[in-house]
């Protein structure tokens, strides 16, 4: 009888040393991904069990690993892991996967006889008028504060009144004067 391999200490070794199997760095993944479905797809598997694995593998992993199964292996997960939860005959696939997180994160599944408890969802918007809300009454003062400010931009701005803009133009006329009267007496 041939003696077998320790498979956990080759893959330790692998993920130390990822330059020695370059000609294999794109079926790392698949494995991974197809060992730990086929974990979550096992009949023995406990929602203790399931915490467990999202524990060691991580948050992000097993979020993408779960969104790689299709929705029938999801949705037997779920009816293994929480069979007695009465939406779950009428569950849509994204109840499924969210319901398999939720069992993964520490959720407890529902006992027979025990009440359902309210989904966790987004707590509804409050129907505030969006007219009502402070950009939508504010006024324009006539100046466009995000403009870069140059020559051409400290005129008076086109919606300004005429008693602003005869006052600008009053301004730029005394410049102009102050500038000539300079340059005729150099």
């Amino acid at each position: 009888m041939a003696l077998d391999v320790d498979g956990y200490a080759v893959l330790q070794a692998m993920a130390s040393a990822p330059e020695a199997f370059p000609d294999i760095r794109a079926e790392i993944p698949k494995a991974a991904r197809a060992l730990v479905v086929r974990q979550l797809k096992a009949r023995g598997l406990k929602a203790p069990a399931l915490r467990m694995i999202r524990d060691v593998i991580g948050t992000e992993a097993f979020a993408l690993i779960a969104d790689g199964m299709t929705d029938a292996e999801v949705k037997a997960v779920v009816a293994r892991l929480d069979p007695h939860h009465p939406t779950l005959k009428q569950a849509t696939p994204g109840w499924c996967r969210r319901r398999l997180a939720a069992l993964a994160a520490g959720e407890a599944p529902v006992r027979r006889g025990d009440p359902v408890p309210p989904e966790r969802g987004d707590p509804p918007a409050p129907a505030a008028r969006a007219l009502g809300s402070r950009p939508f009454a504010a006024t324009w003062d006539g100046v466009d504060h995000d403009a870069p400010v140059s020559a051409k931009d400290k005129a008076a701005p086109k919606g300004a009144g005429k008693k602003e803009r005869k006052e600008t133009e009053k301004k730029e006329r005394k410049e102009t004067e102050k500038k000539k009267g300079k340059k005729r007496k150099d």
